[in-house]
């Protein structure tokens, strides 16, 4: 869903004068008091999706700890983060935090009494007005359930040392990119190292070839019956099957999101196709590597070539937590300015919070799209609960665009007639 202009002027703020399980304790006493050393301590369960994001939150747990010995912050993080969730919260056990992005598993969380109207918190009026127009437009309600946090940008990571090695520059259109692509492999390089063991590597890519080309009403119109994935999308769904060819040889099908991270960081590829949130685990792995990122070039048309953003971060409250005001404080806590701008430092992302900016040399070739208006979120935020990424992970498995399609038609229809 492109939403070019309102969100540009945000991202604009935020990049400013550049010229988004280790560490976790066991949740499973959370809401309760502990004794320690003659005091009771209450124990409120974090819950966020991002590994990359668990060595920073435990720094900034610890900080908080410090000034609230009274509060005692579990921090869980787990691998299929979302199905978890959704387990948990069918049995009853919701985290007291909730933090996830500002997508599907959101809307749901929204709708289904999860969590708590957070209209009214007083850390809003700090937040970007865009992002929380971001969450209410994915929510379809005029209240607030999130409080956004840090933003993302999905874009194409490319190493500038080989760049340079091969004379290449950043491309703007698609003629530029297909030279690009042409050069590395005619040099025997590897242009993108592919992860799709983790269905969901597949989507980033996804995201920005339907952004980029799907018809502007979309969504809308397929919410109304007007139109079919195998209409609207069959093009672009070929394209991006065609695109996604310029990985390494073998099985594209045995690294995963981790495993990618690394390979990339030690010269696997010349380019990855991964938001800035992988950029943290490239620069664990490589320190010394130099990281640039780009929009997608997927036109001829440089207006039309979007850098996809949204809310990839946001702090929920559970509507049934039994110690609202202490994971009050702790959000509290983590929007304040110094805290937000540790985040965003460590994890290269984007800050949702006004006067915290991202000036980060590795994003200075984003910069463009931003001050030009050329910003869409995330298509998929848009599109219920379906597996998408397990069916896109399978077109990359068969290469059956029309298959894909007929899944994700029948798919919607389903979920939108429960």
């Amino acid at each position: 869903m492109k939403k070019p202009l309102s969100l540009a002027i945000a991202l604009v703020l935020i990049l400013s004068t550049l010229s988004a399980c280790g560490g976790n304790k066991d949740a499973s006493g959370s809401k309760k008091e502990e004794a320690s050393g003659g005091d009771k301590k209450v124990k409120i369960e974090f819950f966020q999706y991002k590994s990359e994001a668990v060595a920073t939150y435990d720094a900034l747990i610890k900080k908080f700890e410090a000034a609230n010995p009274g509060i005692d912050i579990v921090q869980t993080n787990v691998p299929e983060a979302a199905t978890v969730l959704k387990t948990r919260i069918a049995k009853g056990d919701v985290p007291d935090i909730i933090s996830v992005g500002g997508d599907a598993q959101f809307e749901d969380l929204s709708r289904n009494g999860v969590l708590a109207d957070l209209t009214n918190y007083p850390g809003q009026a700090n937040v970007i007005e865009n992002y929380k127009k971001t969450l209410q437009l994915i929510t379809g309600s005029e209240k607030l359930y999130g409080v956004p946090f840090a933003a993302n940008a999905n874009g194409i990571i490319y190493n500038k040392d080989e760049f340079k090695a091969l004379g290449l520059s950043v491309p703007t259109t698609k003629d530029e990119m297909d030279k690009v692509l042409a050069t590395i492999k005619a040099a025997g390089k590897v242009p993108f190292h592919l992860a799709f063991k983790d269905a969901w590597t597949a989507l980033p890519a996804w995201n920005v070839f339907v952004a980029d080309l799907q018809p502007a009403t979309f969504y809308a119109d397929r919410k109304a019956g007007k139109t079919t994935f195998a209409a609207g999308h069959k093009e672009l769904m070929a394209q991006y099957v065609e695109f996604m060819q310029n990985g390494q040889e073998g099985d594209r099908f045995a690294d995963g999101y981790n495993d990618a991270n690394a390979k990339f960081a030690k010269g696997s590829s010349v380019m990855y196709l991964q938001g800035v949130w992988a950029i943290p685990e490239i620069l664990k792995a490589n320190p010394d590597i130099k990281l640039g990122v780009f929009p997608y070039p997927l036109t001829n048309d440089k207006s039309k070539n979007f850098l996809v953003s949204g809310v990839d971060v946001l702090f929920a409250l559970s509507a049934s937590s039994k110690a609202p005001e202490e994971a009050t404080k702790f959000i509290d806590f983590m929007m304040q300015t110094d805290n937000a701008q540790q985040y965003i430092n460590e994890q290269k992302s984007f800050s949702a919070i006004k006067d915290v900016f991202q000036n980060d040399e590795v994003y200075a070739d984003l910069k463009p799209a931003f001050e030009e208006g050329r910003v869409a979120d995330f298509p998929d935020h848009y599109i219920n609960g379906m597996a998408l990424d397990v069916i896109i992970q399978e077109l990359m498995q068969k290469k059956n665009v029309d298959d894909a399609l007929k899944k994700m038609d029948e798919e919607y229809d389903k979920l939108a007639n429960r």
